[in-house]
């Protein structure tokens, strides 16, 4: 891919994606400020673990099912999608009302306090959020790719921010059950517009009708592949915030939730560019074009950096000026958490994108394992840190462990793939990447 290409699709990606961010951190100036610290660090807390545990009741089929949809579209040998999808919504149906009845059951032997009564309103998000989920993985699969993309980032987040909105003004009560209360029906009503959008090409005769059905049981099992790796990562991504909820409090959480907020901003460029470059790294590994691919990899990596300056020199020298100013004077103190955070990202550029190198060069397995190490790093560090430094000594975690991560996955790709994918450094000899076709084809 020329350099001129790969700035252009960046561009359009990341505008698409720019106007989702907006969205969602316009969501979460909009909750900010009208629940306050404490009321919006518990709708944060809920909100993060009811997350985690929909991944579970997932089952990894919606990833499963975009595969298996989209491999059928294009053999003779098709399965037989609505068969498949009835049995993945089946599937995801009995998964989440075992999860929402154990976390209904042990809530009940908890102290009554307010976190645990909305955590038992948010436990009801599972069920829409698992079938919304499976639903617009199935249309990804049918090829309705800017569908999926909007109904389940762009949309979602619009629909939450009017819908929640709407009810606080018109009640005058700004409560975090209400806003939990207004995903669901957010969630409610961007499942039903997917179903609608679904119904109408099953109705209209767009996939085949017919082909192999596959078991129940050997949907799962495959599923659970997908299941297990998303599990661990948005562990990584989320036991800062959930453990500050536990050992701290719902103020302490909300301060933090704004301080993530914003160092997502820094990574905003790296994603950017990874997602137009994943398949072109799959194509050069493939082609054994070892020269071209340390090339790119090398080239991205120093346009991540400069874009990413931009974002992190603001954010860590200005961050309290910048917190008091969007979030208001309450969120000051999430100022220098923001900085730990925004340096914590900047520094994983260093690394380059080890992940999707491995992802899209056939040793995705060992992205589970090194996501493993990180959630460990991440989880002692919260034990020994957040207790003296509250919502800093969570940032410090993070960012560590997020470190740590990207540092790993780089020794990686070094190690199996014979690439220097960092900013810096010797490029290695074509000796080192020998093993460069063989590695693939033994994993």
């Amino acid at each position: 891919m020329q350099l001129r290409a790969f700035i252009q699709q960046a561009a359009g990606v990341g505008a698409v994606s720019l106007l989702d961010r907006a969205v969602a951190v316009g969501l979460g100036i909009v909750f900010a400020r009208w629940l306050g610290p404490a009321e919006f660090g518990a709708y944060s807390f809920v909100i993060a673990a009811v997350g985690l545990l929909l991944l579970p009741a997932r089952l990894g089929l919606p990833e499963l099912l975009t595969r298996d949809i989209a491999a059928a579209r294009g053999r003779d040998m098709a399965v037989d999608i609505r068969d498949t999808i009835r049995k993945g919504y089946l599937l995801v149906g009995l998964a989440a009302l075992v999860i929402v009845a154990i976390g209904q059951l042990v809530l009940q032997f908890l102290p009554p306090t307010s976190l645990n009564r909305l955590m038992k309103i948010g436990l009801w998000l599972i069920f829409p959020t698992v079938f919304f989920e499976v639903t617009i993985g199935v249309l990804r699969g049918l090829g309705r790719t800017l569908a999926f993309q909007f109904y389940g980032t762009l949309l979602l987040s619009l629909v939450t921010l009017l819908v929640s909105a709407a009810v606080m003004l018109a009640t005058g009560r700004y409560y975090a059950e209400i806003a939990v209360e207004a995903r669901f029906l957010a969630v409610f009503f961007m499942l039903s517009v997917a179903c609608i959008h679904l119904w109408s090409l099953l109705r209209g005769q767009e996939i085949p009708n017919s082909g192999i059905k596959r078991g129940g049981g050997m949907l799962v099992r495959t599923g659970l592949g997908f299941m297990v790796n998303a599990l661990v990562y948005m562990a990584l991504m989320r036991v800062d915030l959930l453990m500050l909820g536990l050992i701290a409090n719902e103020e302490a959480v909300g301060l933090y939730r704004v301080a993530v907020e914003g160092g997502l901003l820094v990574a905003f460029a790296y994603g950017a560019a990874t997602t137009v470059l994943a398949p072109e790294y799959a194509r050069l590994y493939a082609a054994e074009d070892h020269e071209k691919l340390q090339r790119l990899v090398r080239q991205t990596a120093r346009l991540i950096m400069a874009a990413g300056v931009f974002a992190a020199v603001p954010l860590i020298f200005f961050s309290k000026q910048i917190i008091t100013l969007v979030f208001g004077v309450d969120y000051a103190g999430a100022g220098l958490a923001l900085s730990v955070l925004a340096m914590g990202h900047f520094i994983t550029f260093f690394f380059g994108d080890p992940i999707y190198l491995l992802n899209m060069t056939g040793h995705h397995n060992r992205i589970t394992a090194l996501v493993g190490m990180g959630l460990a790093i991440s989880v002692v560090l919260c034990l020994a840190l957040i207790p003296p430094f509250g919502v800093v000594g969570a940032s410090l975690a993070a960012s560590i462990a997020l470190v740590s991560y990207r540092a790993l996955a780089f020794r990686a790709v070094y190690r199996t793939i014979g690439i220097n994918c960092a900013v810096f450094g010797p490029v290695p000899d074509r000796a080192l990447a020998a093993t460069f076709r063989t590695d693939v084809e033994q994993a």
